[in-house]
């Protein structure tokens, strides 16, 4: 099988002919490989080591896909500035500004911290709009250079949920303001999908047959509560729209989820996305197919305390007991990510020398 045909068998829960791997790579990595190598693409990297290519949009190329379009009211103006080392976004609107701060790429004030900055993103909302774009000759160039040897995938998110929690508002802000004014959070939460309705339809009309929400899920920011009332429902919105498509709804879920296995089940998802083992995350593999069930796809991280900090010899006894006769035979492919990381060349070749000597199914 070509790395096209084992994915897409893999993710249409039949038999491929043997393991599938792929990783997440960026220019941490790329930039610091040996200098002969230096500086290769995304793609010419997954061939390099060996691996299928499972590609979350354009990564790494000078394209992207531009749909949807997230359309401000017209009265709403947002500038951008750089000032002492942080980068300063602000969003007017006739009501007033809300500002939003990074530093080094990580927020250090958000744009939302109280109810006054609440109504007013509400009302942007309510005004705002997503729009369609022809995303076809950009998946054309895109799959042109993937080739036979994997697939390209849409990569679109978060949801409302997580977007309050890890954009617009913190954990501190969004919990405070959902204990504090319930009824008025809520109603900016409904606001909040009901245009994400319109994107979901938008995703599922992308020329991707595979596409994955990036939600970064965790209990240790979402608690299993907040997941069954918010969460569940609006990723099973998602699923719907996507299925009703034809196409596959993957869920990108990095973090502590054991428990919520049971609520994530009822989504009827396909599968999830970089999930993660303990310790890093909280979830052994095979824990997800007892509750969800065996036919769940699974792309899992290999987590980094094997990967990235164990010695690089131990990494192939580290997957003699990962891959269990169940998990060989089950929709999985496994992911060595390396995204905001520099990793040595040595251990995806490490994983590499395994799968070569261990890829059988049985």
């Amino acid at each position: 099988m070509t790395g096209r045909e084992r994915i897409t068998s893999i993710l249409n829960k039949q038999p491929a002919d043997k393991l599938s791997w792929t990783t997440i790579v960026d220019g941490h990595t790329l930039n610091n490989l040996p200098e002969d190598l230096r500086g290769m693409s995304v793609v010419d990297f997954f061939r390099y080591i060996g691996s299928d290519i499972f590609l979350l949009n354009c990564w790494g190329m000078n394209i992207g896909f531009s749909s949807p379009q997230l359309v401000l009211p017209e009265e709403v103006k947002v500038s951008y500035r750089q000032e002492d080392g942080r980068s300063i976004q602000e969003t007017q609107t006739p009501e007033g500004t809300l500002t939003r701060i990074h530093r080094n790429g990580h927020p250090i004030k958000y744009p939302v911290t109280s109810l006054s900055e609440a109504n007013i993103y509400r009302r942007m909302w309510e005004s705002a709009k997503f729009i369609a774009h022809d995303d076809s000759q950009t998946y054309a160039t895109a799959n042109e250079v993937v080739g036979d040897d994997g697939i390209i995938t849409r990569f679109w998110g978060p949801s409302t949920i997580p977007k309050l929690l890890e954009e617009d508002m913190g954990v501190e802000n969004f919990y405070y303001l959902l204990n504090d004014h319930p009824q008025e959070m809520e109603r900016l939460i409904n606001t909040i999908h009901e245009k994400e309705l319109k994107a979901f339809q938008f995703l599922a009309e992308s020329p991707c047959e595979v596409i994955v929400l990036c939600e970064n899920t965790s209990t240790f920011y979402i608690s299993p509560e907040v997941y069954r009332k918010y969460n569940c429902p609006h990723v099973s919105d998602f699923v719907d729209i996507v299925h009703l498509a034809g196409k596959k709804a993957l869920i990108h879920m990095c973090g502590h989820v054991k428990y919520i296995l049971n609520q994530i089940k009822s989504t009827g998802l396909d599968g999830i996305h970089a999930l993660t083992p303990p310790p890093t995350g909280d979830t052994p593999w095979e824990l997800a197919l007892d509750v969800i069930g065996e036919d769940l796809i699974i792309i899992g991280v290999l987590d980094p305390t094997i990967f990235i900090l164990e010695k690089i010899e131990n990494i192939s006894s580290a997957l003699d007991a990962l891959y269990t006769p169940r998990l060989r035979r089950s929709n999985f492919i496994l992911c060595p990510a390396s995204d905001g990381i520099s990793v040595p060349l040595e251990r995806f070749q490490a994983v590499a020398r395994w799968m070569e000597n261990n890829s059988s199914l049985r």
